[in-house]
């Protein structure tokens, strides 16, 4: 489906949290046009911004449709997954409303591991590890003994980024391996009873996003998020606890060499997507890449903005996303402007997260003083009946600053968290000299 030729004057903005958010805001900042949210919480963030709003169920795209039949919106921006793997674009163009975002059939490049994994190897993108897709225990334990229990596990659909489990971090050994597997298969994690056994890759994580259209790719500079909860990526996994982009497109420990190949896979994988579907789609698409000895290699991809990377990338966008879209599905946008400033945020959540759910973050602070300092606020956090902020599924309060450097903008925010009072938790250490040296030196080795 094409854009309507009459103007974009209405928009419709589908999730709940930061991103959202940064995202709506970012449209915003062009007093011509009207954005609405769909939302499953109250996000303070969002619902103080928008022109107007619906709580609901972000898996009911029956509500999602009719909101955005009832604003008569002309464009709708789809930034979580949920509603994509469902279909909720098939059913948007259905009444005629365009959506940047991949239909059903392009949206299991993300909702569905095993079939990303199986079509990079049909079309030989020889940038995956060793894998096994499983629907039986006994031969999945077997594959994994094969790779000497040096394996990645993960169940095949969604799991809000907290499924995958590696030995030698999550799973300490083969028995945990073996009983991690029994336990996809027992409780159907990510929806359903299958699993997927991949060798183990080493290296340092990057993140790509893009803007999508037929094969017309727009690239943003690169990010490394933190998935680990305590410093020195130690602890559980989280949905992540913060992130950072350098001013050059890529990171400290990366070339430029890196940063091509990592886009080269996408394209080959763009490419191969449309020729397995019949059709070419559009939206927000996010690699994430491990840098290893051997290459860039890809990890997943998504099919929309990542959480927290979005922020580090809007943080420094220097066009609005709407007239990019307009520009990029009209086959006339080839590049976008970037603020040449690094980018550091970091979440602070309530303390017992991740393993507890729901919590009240009991927290005050002066919020602008914060923006005094150049430190945005960005909400992954709703308002419960009594005005609390709980952290429902999710994680807590983002705090974003830009600088000239990495460890600038890191000292920024550090700034601004001793300005909150009450009891969270935090990453000290994103954005840090130790950490940034941490990570050159694992690539690059010693007198890096």
């Amino acid at each position: 489906m094409k854009l309507d030729k009459k103007p974009i004057k209405k928009i419709l903005v589908v999730g709940s949290w930061a991103k959202e958010q940064i995202t709506i805001e970012n449209i915003k900042q062009n007093s011509e046009y009207k954005v609405y949210a769909y939302l499953d919480t109250k996000n303070p963030g969002i619902i103080s911004t928008v022109d107007g709003y619906k709580i609901g169920a972000l898996n009911d795209l029956t509500d999602i449709v009719s909101y955005a039949k009832k604003k008569k919106v002309d464009l709708v921006l789809i930034t979580t997954a949920a509603p994509l793997s469902l279909g909720v674009v098939d059913e948007l163009e259905k009444e005629s409303i365009f959506a940047f975002g991949p239909k059903k059939n392009a949206a299991r490049l993300e909702s569905d591991k095993a079939y990303s994994r199986e079509l990079m190897k049909s079309h030989e993108i020889e940038a995956i590890p060793r894998f096994g897709v499983f629907n039986n225990i006994d031969e999945a334990l077997i594959f994994s003994e094969e790779l000497n229990w040096n394996v990645a596990v993960k169940p095949i659909g969604l799991t809000e980024g907290l499924g995958v489990q590696v030995f030698g971090d999550q799973l300490k050994n083969k028995e945990e391996i073996i009983s991690y597997i029994h336990e996809i298969f027992k409780k159907r994690i990510g929806g359903d009873s299958k699993v997927l056994i991949e060798e183990k890759i080493i290296g340092e994580e990057f993140t790509i996003q893009c803007f999508i259209s037929g094969n017309q790719i727009l690239p943003t500079p690169a990010v490394q998020d933190f998935k680990k909860l305590l410093p020195g990526d130690e602890g559980p996994n989280t949905a992540s606890m913060g992130s950072y982009a350098d001013k050059n497109y890529i990171l400290p420990f990366m070339n430029l060499e890196d940063y091509v190949n990592a886009l080269d896979i996408i394209m080959k994988t763009i490419i191969a997507l449309h020729d397995e579907i019949g059709e070419t789609c559009c939206g927000f698409l996010y690699g994430q890449f491990m840098l290893t000895k051997k290459g860039v290699k890809l990890i997943e991809y998504n099919f929309r903005p990542g959480d927290p990377e979005w922020l580090n990338i809007l943080s420094v966008l220097k066009e609005n996303i709407v007239d990019i879209i307009i520009q990029l599905i009209g086959g006339r946008q080839m590049s976008i402007d970037i603020e040449r400033q690094a980018t550091v945020c970091k979440y602070i959540v309530p303390d017992g997260y991740p393993k507890k759910h729901n919590q009240v973050l009991n927290i005050s602070f002066k919020k602008d003083e914060i923006k005094e300092l150049g430190v945005d606020i960005y909400y992954s956090a709703g308002l419960d009946r009594q005005g609390r902020l709980r952290n429902g599924g999710e994680r807590g309060i983002a705090f974003v600053a830009k600088a000239d450097t990495i460890f600038e903008a890191n000292e920024l925010i550090e700034h601004a968290i001793t300005l909150i009072d009450g009891d969270f938790h935090y990453r000290y250490d994103i954005g840090s000299l130790e950490l940034l040296d941490t990570k050159t030196y694992n690539v690059w080795g010693p007198g890096s």
